[in-house]
């Protein structure tokens, strides 16, 4: 009986440590996914290939895309690599890999895709049918339908064209309205324009209200020019704040300037945030520095992961 009750022990030990096998086996290619989505949103490209090349292995589309992304950007041009992970991405589905692919029987897969997706009322789905078809018409029903990147797109086009519209007046107002409803939804790009739009690029607590929310959502350049501004870097030679009105807090300032130096390694403003941090540590004692840091990685684990927010597919800035 004894025995039996060993052996019955040493099996489910040897199950048990099965289990966590399998389930760490299972977990790695999942955290390399993750981990390699976070740095592609973020622009660290470089960084990223490596997580993502190890989740489109395990063949996650959405790392098979974000890599195919990362090749063509890197290369200028869509490379066989970069049509090898669109291929593979775009056999899952993935209607932006089929439309980067470009041939007829890609695109027509691609369309089949969207319009399905479009006729349940899927927003995103119509806004892949406007970068399949570019007619506005179609882009104005994906912002009908609640699609923030389309509205912010649909902004664009409307500041770009004069012509599509015979009013003025209106024109600037439908473009206000639309930056207004995604920005009030949460699209940090439609933030950043918004507060630079007149009437709200005079008005500093508007201006400071849209860089707090952007910088709320962890939008690396929003979070950089909130530091910026906490250390004082926009104050005149009264100094006065007259980008956004802020009063210095060098320790909440420095610690997020501090955050997007570390976090970052490609970023195009990564030398300028890096001198400022420099120049702020200047004015700190050691114990303001330690506490800026403390307060810089209890700001990153509140927050989602940092990201440059970039449209999804649309090259329009």
């Amino acid at each position: 009986m004894y025995s039996h009750l060993s052996v019955l022990t040493t099996l489910f030990n040897l199950r048990d440590t099965l289990s966590a096998l399998i389930s760490r086996i299972t977990d790695q290619p999942q955290e390399a996914i993750t981990k390699g989505i976070v740095l592609y949103n973020l622009g660290e490209f470089n960084q990223a290939k490596t997580y993502l090349t190890i989740g489109a292995t395990a063949g996650d589309r959405a790392s098979q895309y974000a890599l195919a992304e990362v090749t063509r950007r890197q290369a200028g041009s869509i490379t066989d690599e970069a049509k090898n992970w669109y291929r593979l991405a775009g056999a899952q589905d993935h209607v932006y890999a089929l439309m980067r692919l470009g041939d007829e029987a890609s695109l027509k897969k691609a369309k089949e895709l969207a319009q399905a997706e479009a006729a349940k009322g899927n927003a995103d789905a119509m806004l892949e049918l406007y970068e399949l078809d570019q007619n506005i018409e179609t882009l104005k029903k994906a912002a009908h339908a609640g699609s923030l990147e389309s509205q912010y797109i649909l902004a664009v086009k409307y500041d770009k064209d004069a012509s599509l519209f015979t009013n003025e007046g209106v024109r600037q107002s439908t473009i206000d309205l639309l930056l207004k409803n995604a920005a009030e939804s949460g699209y940090s790009k439609a933030m950043h324009w918004l507060s630079n739009r007149f009437p709200a690029n005079r008005n500093h607590p508007v201006r400071r209200q849209w860089l707090e929310k952007r910088a709320e959502l962890n939008d690396v350049n929003g979070v950089l020019n909130y530091g910026l501004g906490l250390c004082g870097f926009y104050e005149d030679d009264n100094g006065v704040d007259n980008e956004y009105g802020f009063s210095r807090n060098l320790v909440k300032g420095y610690g997020l300037i501090w955050l997007v130096v570390e976090t970052t390694t490609e970023l195009s403003r990564h030398t300028t945030a890096k001198q400022c941090l420099e120049e702020t540590a200047k004015e700190m004692s050691t114990d303001q520095i330690a506490a800026a840091k403390t307060f810089a990685q209890q700001w990153e684990q509140s927050h989602p992961p940092m990201s440059e927010y970039r449209l999804t597919y649309s090259d329009v800035v």
